[in-house]
């Protein structure tokens, strides 16, 4: 089930069967899920993390209150939310602490190496402010709220040492992949200080930053088909809706001996930027001199169209690093699903052309388009040679590549349709 709202998780298997033309031209969508944004007003979950501090019989405790709708094993806050939380401790002889901070970081982790890129402080309490016994120590039953609204953006200080720059990125969102080179880690810190010769107290929990990027609005006409629930118009109908692309040449050989020689046309809906959970809206036109080439290769099946990941995470621009830190890390996922194109009036039979319409669909849990300092995760929609068994491309580069955006949440209006039809399985 698709959930445009859930952040992403942290820890494909391809169509093999050619689809059906659609047999009616209304009714034929189904409306992605949930919005992100209605999932701003949720109630709170608490998260509650303790440590001792002298013996048994005294602790101190980190209350966290995330979104209660999309917090599962960790507190989760939306952008524009607050980080609202609780330090609490019960001293019953007395401790030696000067000090109670809450602090908030946000960092870059990468190997031993971390880069901070937010850090915020609060104290919560002092000496000053009492509670202490005759002795001058903590003791007692306290408590101290805090809420501490996140900024949207940064500033970050970029570049060559002998070249800097200042500029402001957008609050990225929590990424913690296994084998990725690169992190960003979110955390809580509620610290005790002791004073000097002696080692603080903390209270270190991890939570989860989702930063809520829209989409632009599609073309009108998309939109209206959407409301009305209609297929779509491709980019003849709707030339505002649709960005395409240069045509593709592709040579090749057809039962190992036939030289054959054709074009592909790859448009993709306006905007380039789509949420996840939603679906990448694609319009297909194959061309060729002969009807057998057309015959063999317009198959769904043998129409290869992924969605492709790049991270890039490059950590000391003066210094000579391991060249394998220096490549990106290359992941294609979700598969495009094909079918023949309809529209109404229904066109008269094309000899030497084929017209498909397509989807990619996007899995909730993809993590959105992100820049900050040297971390870069961008996505793009590529198309590998054709996949017949009966046809040998002349060669295997890849033919279409066009940078696309994975936004969080949907724009508002009407929510996009999925018009695959609904026996074709997906696989993330």
């Amino acid at each position: 089930m698709l959930d445009s709202g859930l952040p992403p998780g942290y820890d494909a298997n391809d169509q093999d069967v050619d689809l059906p033309a659609y047999s009616s031209l209304s009714g034929v969508g189904r409306e992605v899920p949930s919005n992100l944004t209605d999932l701003s007003d949720g109630a709170s979950k608490e998260f509650k993390y303790n440590i001792p501090l002298k013996g048994n019989k005294s602790s101190a405790s980190l209350v966290l209150y995330g979104n209660a709708l999309i917090s599962k094993h960790l507190p989760t806050f939306l952008e524009d939310s607050k980080v609202d939380g609780l330090v609490k401790v019960d001293v019953e002889s007395g401790e030696s602490i000067n000090a109670v901070v809450i602090s908030i970081q946000g960092k870059i982790l990468s190997g031993a190496k971390q880069h901070i890129f937010l850090d915020y402080n609060q104290t919560l309490w002092t000496l000053s402010d009492g509670h202490t016994s005759p002795n001058g120590k903590l003791q007692g039953v306290h408590d101290w709220s805090f809420s501490v609204h996140l900024p949207q953006e940064v500033s970050l200080t970029i570049g060559s040492k002998d070249a800097p720059r200042v500029e402001v990125f957008r609050l990225p969102q929590t990424f913690m992949e296994r084998h990725a080179r690169a992190s960003i880690k979110y955390e809580v810190i509620a610290r005790f200080s002791r004073g000097l010769l002696k080692t603080d107290h903390r209270i270190i929990t991890p939570f989860i930053y989702v930063p809520v990027i829209h989409p632009g609005l599609p073309s009108r006409l998309r939109q209206v088909a959407y409301e009305e629930n209609t297929t779509i118009p491709g980019p003849i109908a709707d030339p505002q809706g649709w960005h395409t692309l240069a045509p593709v040449q592709i040579q090749g050989k057809l039962f190992n001996r036939q030289t054959v020689d054709f074009s592909c046309t790859l448009s993709l809906a306006l905007p380039l930027s789509y949420a996840r959970g939603s679906v990448i809206p694609l319009h297909l036109v194959i061309q060729s001199d002969d009807v057998q080439t057309l015959e063999s290769l317009s198959p769904p099946r043998a129409i290869i169209c992924r969605l492709r990941r790049i991270l890039r995470y490059h950590p000391e621009e003066n210094k000579a690093i391991d060249p394998k830190l220096r490549k990106d890390e290359l992941e294609h996922s979700e598969l495009a699903t094909w079918w023949p194109f309809v529209e109404s009036p229904r066109p008269e039979k094309e000899t030497f052309k084929r017209t498909l319409s397509g989807e990619i669909i996007l899995s909730p849990d993809l993590m959105p388009t992100t820049f900050i300092g040297r971390f870069q995760l961008e996505y793009s929609v590529v198309l590998f040679p054709f996949d017949a068994n009966n046809f040998q491309p002349e060669s295997n580069d890849m033919l279409v590549d066009c940078a696309v955006e994975i936004a969080t949440t949907l724009p508002p209006g009407s929510r996009p349709r999925i018009y695959r039809p609904e026996h074709q399985s997906v696989c993330y």
